[in-house]
């Protein structure tokens, strides 16, 4: 890890830590330490970069214009010791470069084991009968209840053994056996609104079929039992009935609701895509801008799993770039072997040398794809000075699996300020070569305008400003709409400097702005044609 000190410049007096193999100096916005391009004019865009190598930091001079001084001396390649003072142009803006150890991580924390659950209690005997043992072999049962017959005798237990369970007397109403006398068993309870059929009525039954047998009454008619199980099975289910006739209505009234919202999103999106048809029409000081903008503003049609849905069929159209084993940039397929990212990521690739590859998401980084030739839109200039069009595409050897879908004209001029847009990348903390796997973001467009800021006609508005959090690794990622189609290139973001106290000292400390920009889609036209 570095501590970068500035001791002369702009940024004097601000202090930046750097947890990365690679930290980067210069005036353009994509260093890691960017100098300010109007104050620190010595430096270059792209003026050195520190590199953790086998024997420590070592600081090259990327030929910059003005040199990479250490110690006082010009340097090409200096191994960096903590605290050397390296100055950007001999003029230029000074840092003083500290090596930071990191701090092993603490030894893990002891966890008692939970106690051992409580013994579970024995099932309780029935109340207001005697025990089993308390009844000797032969003697008669306990009177029954009115209507119930009389049993024979208990029979003799074996020797040393309490009765069997056979023996106890019956429950009384309201009682429930225990089960299998068990410990800790509890009896299953009867289904929710299931009534309790029967005891009384089962006994009739019994008590009615041991008269007969016993000469003492005449045995009831078959049919006469079947309309007395009949009513007693119609009483007992008639609330499963209730039941099931409650859920058919719910289960009408969720297909009606269902139906209606399906017909309301239809009818919401075709009037959205009207709205914003007739708005892309307008000029920009039209006053019926305002009103077409408030009812948009009150239509959205829902869609739960929109953001899924897009992922999922896009994803094998993303790809890392990658030099070696460190990915830098993101890019997605245009053409099946066309990617477009930004020119900026291009000059990057340009500066690493070697072989540049595109590295499939998700692909284990084993779908790997060689990059065989670069272009950029032929108005861009790599100036930290001033916005051009940072845009450009990578040829590969091979095809993408998928290829995304670009908005129309139509499309891009009716996009604004307050759209849902979604971003697919390889922010900069999982640029593993070794695992690319994207991230998916979700934010929203703050305005489009011209490159310096302004509000412009249609053609010149392909700034798209929006607040997602993304780092550099998400630059080239494809910005789409709430269509599911790419409205532009994610291309960076702003600088902003706040007063901070460390230490006790107010310093100004520089960091990445949570504003983000992009350039809309259609300055690719000028590369592909």
């Amino acid at each position: 890890m570095l501590r970068v000190v500035h001791t002369f410049g702009r940024n004097a007096g601000s202090v930046e830590l750097h947890d990365k193999r690679v930290v980067r100096f210069g005036r353009a916005p994509d260093n890691d330490v960017v100098f300010d391009p109007n104050h620190d004019r010595d430096a270059s865009s792209h003026h050195a970069e520190a590199r953790l190598e086998a024997a420590g930091w070592v600081l090259y001079d990327l030929d910059s214009r003005n040199g990479t001084y250490a110690g006082g001396q010009r340097i090409k390649r200096h191994a960096i010791a903590s605290g050397d003072e390296v100055t950007f142009g001999a003029k230029g803006p000074r840092v003083r470069i500290e090596v930071v150890e990191r701090r092993p991580p603490g030894p893990p924390q002891a966890h008692a084991a939970p106690p051992p659950p409580a013994p579970a209690a024995a099932y309780p005997a029935p109340t207001g009968y005697p025990a089993p043992a308390a009844y000797p072999a032969g003697a008669a049962y306990p009177a029954p209840a009115a209507g119930y017959p009389t049993p024979a005798a208990y029979p003799a237990p074996a020797a040393g053994h309490p009765a069997p369970a056979a023996a106890l007397p019956a429950q009384a109403a309201g009682y429930a056996a225990p089960a299998a006398a068990h410990p800790g068993h509890v009896a299953a309870a009867p289904p929710a609104g299931a009534r309790r059929v029967g005891e009384r009525t089962i006994a009739m039954m019994i008590s009615s079929a041991v008269s007969a047998a016993t000469g003492r009454a005449k045995p009831r008619g078959t049919v006469e039992l079947n309309a007395m199980l009949h009513k007693e099975v119609h009483a007992a289910t008639a609330g499963q009935r209730r039941t099931t006739y409650i859920l058919a209505s719910l289960l009408v009234v969720a297909l009606a609701s269902l139906v209606g919202l399906i017909l309301y999103n239809r009818s919401s999106h075709d009037e959205i895509s009207q709205l914003r048809a007739e708005l892309a029409r307008l000029p920009p000081e039209d006053p019926r801008r305002k009103e077409i903008e408030r009812r948009l503003g009150t239509l959205h049609p829902s869609n739960a799993n929109f953001g899924r849905n897009l992922h999922d069929r896009s994803r094998k159209g993303i790809f890392m770039l990658a030099s070696g084993r460190e990915g830098f940039c993101t890019a997605f397929a245009v053409r099946p072997s066309v990617l477009a990212t930004n020119a900026h990521c291009i000059t990057a690739a340009k500066r690493r040398g070697g072989t540049i590859v595109a590295l499939e998401n998700e692909g284990r980084g084993q779908i790997s794809f060689a990059v065989t030739s670069m272009r950029t839109h032929p108005q861009y200039r790599d100036s930290a000075d001033q916005l051009t069009p940072d845009i450009g595409v990578v040829s590969i050897a091979g095809r993408a699996a998928a290829v995304l879908e670009l908005a129309t004209r139509e499309e891009l001029a009716a996009a604004g300020a307050g759209d849902d847009v979604y971003l697919i990348g390889f922010p900069e903390r999982l640029t593993d070569a070794a695992n690319p796997v994207a991230t998916f973001l979700a934010a929203n467009i703050g305005r489009i305008t011209g490159a310096n800021g302004r509000p412009a006609a249609a053609a010149d508005a392909w700034l798209i400003q929006h607040d997602a959090r993304s780092t550099s690794g998400m630059n080239g990622s494809p910005i789409f709409n709430g269509q599911g189609k790419v409205i532009g290139i994610n291309a960076g973001g702003y600088l902003e400097g706040n007063d901070e106290t460390i230490s006790g000292q107010k310093t100004e400390v520089v960091k990445a702005s949570p504003y983000k920009f992009g350039m809309r889609i259609d300055l690719l036209d000028a590369i592909l044609r």
